[in-house]
């Protein structure tokens, strides 16, 4: 079942516009920040901090595929949301607050829904180069 699930993430990652796999790796911190939050109801610490970690992980890739030559100030004001989404989840991590996760899962969410809507209009281009690399 697990092999099947990969094969389906892989062929979803290779065929899609760069824009949607943006939307893709949103869902993604969003859904270990939410798998966080029910951690530490359960007090699940160690749980808790792979899926923030996880999160991050995330943020840091969104973060680092920015352009900031052609992106400029856009790309700029991403950046410092980004170390500040971090920062947070780096308190949230430590104090066990869910208030704090509940906030970035708040400024992802608002992300989410600008790319979800500007992949809409792109047209479905030859998949992204990098797609290719981290499906094998």
């Amino acid at each position: 079942m697990q092999r099947a699930a990969n094969a389906y993430m892989q062929t979803q990652v290779t065929t899609t516009t760069p824009g949607h796999l943006v939307v893709m790796l949103y869902d993604g911190a969003i859904t270990f920040l939410e798998q966080a939050k029910q951690e530490i109801e359960v007090r699940n610490y160690a749980k808790k901090g792979i899926l923030i970690s996880q999160a991050l992980d995330i943020i840091s890739e969104l973060d680092g595929s920015l352009n900031t030559e052609k992106g400029g100030e856009l790309a700029q004001n991403l950046h410092k949301l980004y170390m500040y989404c971090s920062t947070r989840l780096l308190q949230a991590n430590l104090k066990m607050d869910i208030t704090l996760i509940d906030e970035v899962i708040g400024i992802l969410s608002s992300f989410r829904s600008a790319f979800s809507e500007i992949s809409k209009t792109q047209a479905h281009p030859s998949p992204p180069r990098a797609a290719a690399y981290y499906a094998r």
